[in-house]
Parts: C-alpha cells; sequence; structure tokens
C-alpha cells in the first residue's frame, strides 16, 4: 500500500512540474519573441497576437511529446523522474527570471523608441487585447482534452 501511494504522489509531482515547466516555458518563449519582434520593428497589432500563438503552439507540442513519452506501460522510476521535473523546473524559472531581470531594462535602454513604438501602438487595440485573452484558457482546453481522450484510449486496450 505504501509503495502505490509512494507512486501516485510521485506521479501527482511528475505531472505538476511538468505541466509548469512547460507553460513557463512557453512563458518565456512568448517574451523573446515579443521582444525580438519589437526589436524587429514588427507592426505592434502583430506583436500582440503573434506571440500568444507561438506560445499556444509550443504548449500543445510540448504537452503532447511529454504525454506520449511517459504515458507508456513501462516501469519508471517515478522518484527519479520527479527530481528531474523539479531541477527542470526550477532550471527555466531562473532562465525565466534572470532574461526578464537582466535582460529587460537591457533591451529597453539599448532599443528605447522601438519600444515606443510599441507602446503607442498598443493604444487603442482593446478588441484585440480582449481576444488575446482567451489564448491561455485554449491551453487549459486542450490540456483537458487530451487527457480525456489519452486516458479512454487506454481503458478500451
Amino acid at each position: 500500500m505504501k509503495r502505490i501511494q509512494s507512486d501516485f504522489i510521485n506521479n501527482l509531482g511528475i505531472g505538476a512540474f511538468a505541466f509548469l515547466s512547460i507553460f513557463e516555458f512557453c512563458g518565456l518563449l512568448e517574451y523573446l519573441v515579443r521582444n525580438v519582434f519589437i526589436i524587429s520593428k514588427v507592426d505592434s497589432r502583430i506583436i500582440l497576437w503573434l506571440p500568444e500563438i507561438i506560445s499556444l503552439i509550443a504548449f500543445v507540442i510540448l504537452i503532447v511529446w511529454t504525454v506520449n513519452k511517459y504515458n507508456k506501460l513501462i516501469e519508471i522510476d517515478t522518484r527519479k523522474v520527479l527530481i528531474q521535473a523539479i531541477g527542470v523546473f526550477f532550471g527555466i524559472v531562473l532562465l525565466q527570471f534572470l532574461i526578464t531581470y537582466l535582460g529587460g531594462d537591457y533591451f529597453i535602454d539599448i532599443y528605447p523608441e522601438e519600444f515606443d513604438l510599441y507602446i503607442d501602438g498598443r493604444k487603442g487595440n482593446y478588441e484585440l487585447l480582449g481576444y488575446i485573452a482567451l489564448i491561455p484558457i485554449l491551453k487549459y482546453v486542450f490540456l483537458g482534452i487530451l487527457l480525456l481522450t489519452k486516458n479512454s484510449s487506454q481503458q478500451r486496450v
């Protein structure tokens, strides 16, 4: 009984930290893409939605890959995988902190005109911003659908 309970907690932790790692990585990717677009003087409306879409696509790809990788009927050391998942999560969060903390002010200092153009271009696009706010919800919807379909396909076997 103790082994099953330990595996359940480890599996729960693996799922939680894997999801958080993917979510944080996609957020970092979105931040980097947005800054590259700002520096490249891409139209502000494109900068508003395209990084979100790229983040959504990356999220879907990484979630599908992770579920397919760990959704096999093989014996795994759940403790080892949990430690790896925690390490990956904190590595991504540390990288995200360093890039936003050190890079944010640096880019604004180097490219102030580009950031001013972006901020000015955002004004008045409230309807687009409202639609963009729905994109993160799509991540949760996709995750739920994926987990439900993977679970039902395993039960048929």
